[in-house]
């Protein structure tokens, strides 16, 4: 399909708050990042302001099991999240709160008003890519075997999406995403905005502590998760396979940048007899008299996987352009990981 120039500048335009006139759409989607009792960062995902003085929604699947969370606005600001104000787990919605004042907010569509063909755009942070933007159409209404109702779009998504906004035309608020099915494309689905009204009523904050781990459902697609180690660098991953899907996360950092915001994670995807994608990273590096964190984002493939070997090529350099967020020199090498 076709995307008109109009069509962007609305879909990113203003929405005008009594309280915040001139916010744009994505100030109102912020960036759920989740911690362990240590408070290190372990997750990260996605919701939207729903009320100004700070009640977020995103999914239960987010912060189940977090011990802290912060919540991080387009403009740069953190939130501690102060607690839960209502979680259903059965449909993966969950209302968490941060101390905001005059924050911008996305109203509600009423989703029973809503059309098979209608144009929505859902906007969150795959991969910690903030305010990523996609858009598609609501291809369809469906009920599960629990009688649990979603609305299902073609809007991309990916991890990290999960908790965003699923967004009509006049930038209200459709559904939830939550969840796709990968065992076709461009199937995912979102919890439809009638039943996030009754969620956002609850005042009484609960600890994060009490939402429970989120125990596989029908709605979650089944995956094969194994630890990894590289032979050329001696890096442990976890790597899940999910149906033509491979997400990668290098899990034993250096213990200095264990409870920072550092990370690298890996979204391939399934094209012909190998598995192409992005690796995105985050890092300090020296800078001047300090440091300077840089996000990169580069090309990997996976050519060879088997029960006891993972083959690729990545992105590599020596130095680092770091006033830039510039890799010097970049060459792609080949990678051989082992079972951990």
């Amino acid at each position: 399909m076709a995307l008109h120039r109009g069509y962007i500048d609305h879909v990113a335009g203003v929405i005008e708050h009594p309280t915040n006139r001139g916010a744009r759409t994505v100030d109102s989607v912020v960036l759920v990042v989740v911690n362990d009792d240590t408070g290190k960062p372990v997750s990260e995902g996605s919701g939207f302001i729903a009320s100004s003085d700070g009640k977020i929604v995103t999914n239960h699947h987010v912060i189940a099991g977090a011990h802290s969370a912060v919540v991080k606005l387009n403009n740069g600001s953190f939130f501690p999240v102060e607690g839960i104000l209502a979680d259903d787990s059965d449909r993966d919605i969950a209302v968490i709160k941060v101390s905001g004042k005059n924050l911008p907010v996305l109203k509600m569509a009423d989703s029973d008003s809503l059309a098979a063909g209608d144009h929505v755009v859902a906007i969150g942070s795959p991969l910690g890519l903030e305010n990523s933007v996609s858009d598609g159409i609501i291809s369809g209404f469906r009920e599960d075997g629990k009688g649990r109702s979603w609305v299902q779009t073609t809007a991309p998504a990916s991890h990290g999406n999960s908790g965003g906004p699923l967004l009509t035309m006049d930038e209200k608020v459709a559904g939830v995403v939550t969840w796709k099915a990968t065992a076709g494309e461009n199937l995912n689905f979102a919890v439809p905005s009638k039943l996030i009204a009754a969620l956002l009523a609850s005042s009484t904050v609960k600890p994060l502590g009490t939402v429970s781990k989120t125990e596989p459902t029908s709605a979650t697609s089944s995956a094969d998760e194994r630890v990894w180690t590289s032979m050329t660098n001696g890096h442990d991953y976890k790597v899940r396979i999910d149906g033509d899907y491979i997400y990668i996360q290098w899990i034993n950092l250096p213990p200095a940048l264990q409870s920072t915001a550092a990370f690298t994670r890996c979204e391939l995807k399934k094209s012909g007899d190998k598995w192409i994608g992005k690796s995105v990273s985050n890092f300090p590096h020296a800078f001047r008299s300090g440091a300077k964190w840089c996000r990169l984002e580069t090309d990997i493939e996976i050519d060879k996987i088997s029960d006891s070997r993972i083959e690729g090529v990545a992105l590599a350099w020596t130095s680092m352009n770091v006033g830039k967020c510039q890799p010097e020199r970049p060459e792609r090498k080949q990678f051989i990981w082992i079972p951990k």
